[in-house]
């Protein structure tokens, strides 16, 4: 009777736990970990170069684009059991190459940029099939955002320096707006109303108006602005940056910058085959970026494979978690 016990109450106790999971590029894993026990609860093979994953709306399943490497492009979506800890399937993508940015519109069904396609594709999770296309026709499709109601998409484009709005209902492009070099991280303000897109090639943030697809206004961040997210309260903005090896916390409302925190000391770690390299020196690279319910940020190093859990209120790392190597994409739950 124990075991039977046990075997029921594991999934249910993994659900209700603080959760993180970690891509780790170069190693082609994921790591899960339970915050409250401070432990490593498994690492799963993923597919060639694991960028970005996406916590489905009950917590049920973490779905993975498998990028692939500058060789090898990749065409294909890793999903995991959440509850059992285990690799659910993997989703082949067929001629949709790169697949990088990605969310869940629901529980069934994913979207995702597909770079060497200049394209967002809708996922069915439960056939494995693609089930609709949208060409943005701009250049390094990269990080996408979905609108409160889920009928819009707004992705982020690296070569093109523009963000695409997509209508999800209509399934077409709506317009490209320019918002500057090297638009990369993208996120929306947690009452709809703004994107903001960081631009990291001129170290600028635009934030667009989701109502009239128009940008507001553009500030400067400086460091290489690569990702942004927002707070549950809709206070703060978090910038990673990843030359300067900090995050840059933004007052939301007044745009302007609270305080700048280093995310880790200077490293010195094999720099081979990763994305930056050398690039920036001896800076950690702090690129993804997750914000649980109490403020607390977890920020992936990817030249010191580690994450970094920062208090927002007292500006300090307060601990650590080490990863496999180039960690990047990084989710709470």
């Amino acid at each position: 009777m124990l075991k039977k016990i046990l075997i029921l109450f594991i999934p249910l106790y993994i659900s209700l736990s603080q959760n993180l999971i970690v891509l780790n590029k170069s190693d082609n894993t994921a790591m899960i970990f339970d915050l409250k026990k401070d432990k490593l609860l498994v690492q799963i093979p993923t597919g060639e170069g694991p960028h970005e994953v996406a916590i489905s709306p009950n917590k049920k399943f973490a779905a993975i684009t498998n990028y692939g490497t500058r060789e090898n492009p990749g065409n294909s979506v890793t999903v995991l059991n959440l509850e059992k800890l285990t690799l659910e399937k993997t989703i082949n993508l067929g001629d949709f190459r790169r697949p990088h940015g990605i969310e869940w519109i629901d529980n069934e069904k994913l979207i995702i940029t597909v770079e060497a396609n200049k394209s967002i594709i809708i996922v069915d999770v439960k056939n494995g099939e693609i089930i609709g296309a949208v060409r943005t026709d701009q250049e390094i499709s990269h990080m996408l955002v979905l609108s409160l109601d889920k009928t819009k998409c707004f992705v982020a484009n690296i070569g093109s320096g523009s963000i695409s709005a997509i209508d999800l209902k209509g399934m077409n492009l709506i317009k490209n707006i320019q918002t500057g070099r090297g638009s990369e991280g993208i996120d929306i303000t947690p009452d709809g109303n703004e994107i903001w897109v960081t631009n990291r090639a001129e170290d600028s943030i635009a934030v667009v108006d989701v109502k009239t697809l128009e940008m507001k206004t553009k500030f400067k961040v400086d460091g290489f602005p690569i990702r942004v997210k927002f707070s549950k309260d809709g206070k703060y903005a978090i910038i990673s940056c990843a030359r300067s090896g900090e995050i840059a916390v933004i007052d939301a409302k007044n745009k302007e910058t609270i305080k700048r925190i280093k995310t880790a000391e200077k490293v010195d770690v094999e720099k081979t085959g990763r994305l930056f390299g050398s690039v920036f020196g001896d800076s950690p690279v702090p690129i993804g970026i997750s914000i649980d319910d109490k403020n607390l940020i977890y920020v992936a190093n990817s030249n010191a494979d580690i994450v970094s859990v920062i208090d927002i209120k007292n500006g300090k790392v307060i601990k650590t978690i080490k990863t496999g190597k180039e960690p990047d994409g990084i989710g709470i739950w």
